[in-house]
């Protein structure tokens, strides 16, 4: 792919990009060059090629009409910000982890819509720096910039909208806009931590005194918006929706279900913004029910059209992983190939998370599930970037595949398989090592002779033996010699040269979709998970203090969410509660201490300290609470006898008088009567009498 070269406006193309499709070889390509070298036309070098570091470098602008129309020129990109727009990591660690003083998090709409404004405005500094230096460079005044800025600001959103179905809510005068830029480019420091940008002046409503509106997109209406898609014959945007739905609002169309003929009435729905169309429409679950009609087949296009790259591999562990699925060749008794989705790393070769089954039925959840509880339990982190087809992974880029979120960096690509280290590297497991086993399938038009099929019938294995066996496999890969480094296993490599920037967990940011969602409350500080009373925590610690009593006010007492991962030995690796959508807290173990004094180690007097810590801080709350009481008395007053109003007509009655219960006469019962109505004596009394 053609790029800028040296931070100029010239653009660089390497050889490979123009062979053989419009050179034969290097040679070719060599004698056009040499032709040209005194020529003020025709193919020119940006660099001339000489060693091993130095590389020859074509000049884009030289090359003929047809070859650059054919490459495209990326000087030439639908909106300025494109070159620069990209979903900043940072924005997303900050939001994610953003507290009011309440301790409440932001909601995954505010949340979205911050670090798509804080995005926008990194790209817009980005534009500036760049026109700066051509406007002095060309001695030129830096006169209209802001303006020129805020409407580069204000024709992004269309895009935005066009190519990820989002847009941001910045400014649109340029003085506003100008006020915003400026608060947002400085420096500051939030909980002890020096940021690179004011993400807070994004933020509305800081200290969470706004009253929040209710919703008032309730499931129906949100219905009846993705419903709006089936009279729109072309792949429709989101303000065309909100004009659909406008004209149902306003009596212009009517909406009706096929299904029961019911037609909708207007007045019986909410008026909405087009900002809240376009972001219930954005929705994972809305845009999987109209991804045809929205995003057509892109990317079929992109599978079939976009050049690869000859990459190096990496240096340290952990920069990249690359993952796919496979069959190991093999077949089962039924005929079938068993299923396995593998992670390599990239750098040491290692396979650092595997799932298999008999089919691909939910098994890419699982592996993502693998991949976070391998890594958590070696005490590594998460790896920084991913590269991974779209079949089994297109679902997942608008949440935990966001760039971001589980890993910062993330490619996905259609049926391209040389765009994936790992499609390479299964050649070794399957020539090198599978190879040697029972049962082994050759390709049917392998190159190598080798690697043909022979005369004898290759036999079936038992399912269970196909998938011991590839296990045994990736355990002798991982086991094996380094590529470059003879002196290291593939899986000391790993161990040994994990990259030191790698970023921790978020947690927050893919437990959510990747963790087991469970119901449960809270009760006396206590929250119930497989069928543990476990603590309420924060940043991987048991809450005492203010941070306790700000969480039990908000959900104690009340049902609650729980998304959680267990450990590859069935115990809980991380569990996060959320109550409405919103993230409260973690969900953590009480350690706990031996009941018989004289046994108790240092371990059981720790935790003794932290439990007695954690029920002085609720008890103290009570008491606080109590004492704050004001001692008020409640003086009765006596009722009102009732009056007897009620009469007939015409009806004369004698008055009733109540008699009183100590006058009533007694009537003395027959002696006869009285035996037959004294209960039986005990068989102990006429016993013994």
């Amino acid at each position: 792919m053609p790029h800028f070269w040296n931070n100029t406006n010239s653009v660089a193309v390497f050889p490979h990009e123009l062979i053989p499709d419009y050179w034969k070889n290097q040679a070719c390509l060599s004698v056009e060059l040499s032709r040209n070298k005194n020529n003020s036309f025709g193919v020119k070098p940006l660099q001339r090629g000489g060693g091993k570091r130095k590389k020859l470098i074509i000049d884009f602008d030289t090359l003929p009409t047809h070859i650059q129309e054919d490459l495209g020129d990326p000087r030439k990109l639908d909106h300025n910000l494109l070159y620069f727009y990209k979903t900043d990591s940072v924005a997303v660690s900050f939001y994610t982890k953003f507290t009011r003083p309440d301790g409440s998090h932001l909601n995954p709409d505010e949340q979205q819509r911050y670090v798509t404004n804080a995005s926008v405005l990194i790209s817009i500094l980005k534009l500036r720096a760049k026109h700066q230096a051509e406007r002095i460079k060309m001695g030129m005044t830096l006169k209209g910039l802001n303006n020129f800025l805020c409407d580069e600001s204000n024709s992004f959103n269309p895009v935005l909208l066009k190519k990820f179905s989002y847009s941001h809510n910045l400014p649109t005068h340029p003085t506003r806009f100008k006020e915003a830029l400026n608060q947002f480019e400085t420096e500051f420091k939030y909980n002890d931590q020096d940021w690179p940008f004011n993400f807070l002046s994004v933020v509305k409503d800081v200290e969470g005194k706004r009253k929040q509106n209710a919703r008032i997109v309730d499931d129906l209406t949100e219905c009846i918006l993705n419903s709006l898609f089936a009279n729109i014959p072309h792949k429709p945007t989101a303000t065309e929706i909100y004009r659909a739905y406008e004209a149902f609002l306003n009596g212009y169309s009517e909406v009706y279900n096929e299904g029961t003929g019911e037609v909708y009435n207007p007045k019986d729905f909410p008026k909405l913004s087009e900002s809240t169309v376009s972001l219930y429409l954005a929705k994972w679950e809305n845009k999987a029910a109209t991804h045809k009609l929205r995003s057509g087949d892109r990317q079929k296009y992109m599978g079939q059209y976009k050049p690869f790259h000859q990459l190096e591999r990496p240096k340290f562990a952990g920069s990249l992983i690359s993952i796919d699925d496979r069959n190991p060749p093999f077949k089962d008794l039924d005929g079938n190939r068993v299923w396995f989705y593998n992670c390599l790393d990239v750098a040491s070769g290692c396979i650092t998370a595997f799932v298999y089954g008999k089919t691909k039925d939910g098994i890419i959840t699982d592996f993502y599930r693998q991949l976070i509880r391998n890594y958590t339990q070696w005490g590594i982190n998460l790896p920084d970037g991913l590269e991974a087809e779209s079949s089994l992974n297109s679902s997942f880029v608008n949440t935990f595949l966001q760039e971001g979120y589980m890993f910062q960096n993330v490619r996905i690509e259609a049926n391209n398989a040389r765009g994936k280290r790992i499609e390479r590297d299964n050649g070794i497991l399957r020539y090198n090592i599978e190879k040697k086993r029972t049962g082994w399938l050759a390709r049917p038009h392998a190159k190598s002779e080798s690697n043909q099929s022979g005369n004898s019938k290759v036999p079936m294995i038992p399912f269970e033996n196909i998938v011991e066996g590839a296990i045994e496999d990736i355990f002798e890969l991982n086991n094996s010699q380094h590529m470059s480094d003879n002196t290291k296993t593939r899986w000391e490599y790993f161990l040994e040269m994990q990259h030191p920037e790698l970023k921790p967990t978020n947690w927050q940011a893919i437990l959510p979709h990747l963790g087991y969602p469970q119901k449960s409350s809270c009760n006396t500080g206590y929250i119930k998970l497989q069928g543990k009373a476990r603590a309420i925590a924060q940043n991987g610690k048991i809450c005492l203090g203010e941070k306790l009593i700000n969480v039990m006010k908000a959900i104690e007492g009340k049902e609650i969410d729980i998304f959680w991962l267990d450990d590859n030995e069935g115990n809980v690796l991380k569990a996060l509660a959320y109550y409405q959508g919103r993230f409260i807290c973690e969900v953590q173990e009480m350690p706990r201490y031996n009941r018989a004094v004289i046994e108790r180690t240092d371990a059981d007097e720790a935790a003794r300290e932290l439990q007695s810590s954690y029920v002085a801080t609720v008890d103290g709350f009570i008491r606080s609470q109590e004492k704050s009481l004001m001692k008020i008395n409640v003086f009765q007053h006596p009722k009102p006898a009732p009056e007897n109003g009620f009469f007939i007509p015409g009806m004369k009655r004698n008055k009733f008088t109540p008699t009183d219960p100590e006058t009533v006469e007694t009537i003395d019962t027959d002696d006869e009567e009285k035996m037959a109505s004294v209960p039986s004596v005990s068989w102990q009394n006429a016993f013994m009498k």
